[in-house]
């Protein structure tokens, strides 16, 4: 079956019983920059099928617009109409279904999708209409658009805490106080403000803000200083020494940090496990190169895929996953948690398709290491209370597979780094080939695929539908915003908002 085929229902809602309102729990995947192309590709990769992967067997499936502020604020700019304007604004300016497509074009039709080149979201104001249900300008931080004193919006994970008293947290392959986690958990004008000091920024920042005041119950993610980046250091990491020298001795936090020569994902078992013991919250912080966690590496096997890890020190996002899983599940009054693989969008603003088959790889363990950690017998967490989701803050890299050269499961494309050193002998056909690709390319790609399988159209983020897929009996509230802004199996990434909350009787 095509991934088309399997999203042309909107949501399967016969067989889902369960509770009408209420649910407990809230589990919330977010693939950064995960186009529909990059899950085709890698369900073909691991399990040799379009619609392998764990996510693509939920019942409750829709695509999701992801524009922002920024981005209506251009297109409305080009056709002669006023700017966003909450409670007056157009949708049809944000996605155009008539001009864009009811699906990604991209899963039917080879070539790149009608949405390339049109501006789009960033993961900072994607995940803010996610946690906030506010729509906003690119790089703000659960923050209303145009940056007013008073602009702070308050997030779901809050709202949950204070309303339901659960615990709450986040999860994330990339630095802890990067876009995407940043906006459950953290308020600021913008996602640049990483603490303190950050190139002279005086103001309250993000990491002090997640550390002193919200406190969530778990916070794991990169952004450690161990790496040294040369080249990167007006970046200046992601958390100041200070705040670092709090943590270690903290009494509030059990906290765990990258080690050298220690195996990552141990120790943070070993930690959730001290946490959950004791009462107190989690914090992990590791990251290597550029703050990530080191990611897997996928090889060129046919017929057995294979995806290894090349560090212990950095744990898999599947190991984090159930640190914080182990530490949120203690709460008799429940949880919610936000878990991020962020690796994605670099390797797709990269054009990086093996590192990103290896970082679906990733999300792929992760979550199913979720779901089985929530179908446990026995302990009153299950998917008859627990709000589970798989989506995307946006679509990166403009992903294309061709139709004709479809891969089997473990095969990898021909992939050369644009290098003169590195490209094939002239005049071979790959090198024919390669120069042809590079002919046509209107954007200098880091890497050329010579044998057609793999096209990149973009090194940015696309207007691209995404996906989101939902376990019932959850997928209910989804269904009540089918039809609102965009006909077909459409939501909005601030119906995905509104449809939690109603899940959890807010």
């Amino acid at each position: 079956m095509s991934l088309a085929a399997a999203w042309s229902v909107f949501l399967a809602l016969a067989a889902c019983s369960g509770p009408e309102t209420g649910f407990k729990n809230a589990v919330f995947f977010i693939g950064d920059g995960m186009s529909v192309e990059c899950q085709v590709a890698a369900s073909r990769y691991l399990y040799g099928t379009d619609t392998g992967l764990a996510w693509h067997y939920f019942p409750g499936r829709a695509y999701v617009a992801t524009w922002d502020v920024t981005a209506y604020n251009r297109r409305a700019r080009i056709e002669g109409k006023p700017s966003y304007k909450s409670g007056t604004f157009t949708p049809r300016l944000g996605y155009d279904v008539m001009k864009e497509g009811i699906k990604p074009l991209g899963i039917t039709i080879p070539g790149p999708s009608l949405s390339l080149g049109l501006p789009a979201t960033d993961s900072a104001s994607s995940g803010t209409a996610y946690s906030t249900g506010f729509k906003t300008d690119s790089g703000n931080v659960a923050w209303l658009p145009g940056d007013p004193p008073d602009g702070r919006l308050r997030t779901i994970l809050e709202d949950f805490r204070d309303r339901k008293g659960g615990a709450i947290g986040v999860v994330s392959s990339v630095p802890f106080n990067h876009a995407t986690p940043a906006v459950f958990v953290a308020h600021n004008t913008s996602r640049n403000n990483y603490y303190t000091g950050y190139r002279g920024y005086e103001g309250p920042g993000l990491a002090e803000e997640i550390i002193l005041q919200i406190k969530p119950d778990v916070v794991i993610g990169g952004g450690h200083p161990i790496i040294n980046n040369p080249g990167l250091e007006s970046r200046k990491g992601y958390i100041s020494e200070d705040l670092l020298s709090g943590l270690r001795c903290s009494e509030e936090y059990v906290f765990v940090e990258r080690t050298p020569g220690a195996d990552g994902g141990r120790a943070l078992i070993e930690a959730a496990d001290r946490a959950a013991e004791t009462g107190r919250k989690l914090f992990g912080l590791f990251g290597g190169q550029g703050g990530n966690f080191d990611p897997p590496e996928a090889e060129d096997s046919p017929g057995h895929p294979l995806v290894r890890k090349i560090s212990n020190e950095d744990p898999s996002l599947a190991e984090a996953t159930l640190a914080a899983l182990r530490v949120a599940a203690r709460d008799e009054d429940g949880f919610f948690l936000m878990i991020e693989q962020g690796d994605i969008d670099w390797t797709n603003h990269d054009n990086d398709f093996v590192r990103m088959i290896a970082t679906m790889y990733d999300l792929e363990e992760a979550v199913k290491a979720a779901l089985t950690f929530i179908d446990r017998p026995g302990d009153g967490i299950d998917r008859s209370n627990t709000v589970f989701i798989v989506t995307a803050d946006h679509a990166t890299g403009g992903l294309r597979l061709n139709p004709d050269m479809p891969m089997e499961k473990g095969d990898l494309p021909l992939q050369i780094p644009y290098d003169p050193d590195k490209l094939p002998p002239p005049g071979s056909d790959r090198m024919v080939n390669a120069e042809a690709a590079a002919a046509k390319k209107v954007f200098r790609s880091p890497y050329l695929y010579p044998d057609g399988e793999v096209e990149y159209h973009t090194l940015g983020h696309t207007n691209d539908l995404v996906t989101l897929s939902a376990t019932c009996p959850a997928c209910r509230f989804f269904l009540e915003f089918k039809g609102l802004w965009y006909p077909g199996p459409i939501l909005d990434n601030t119906h995905v908002y509104r449809a939690i909350r109603k899940a959890l009787d807010f």
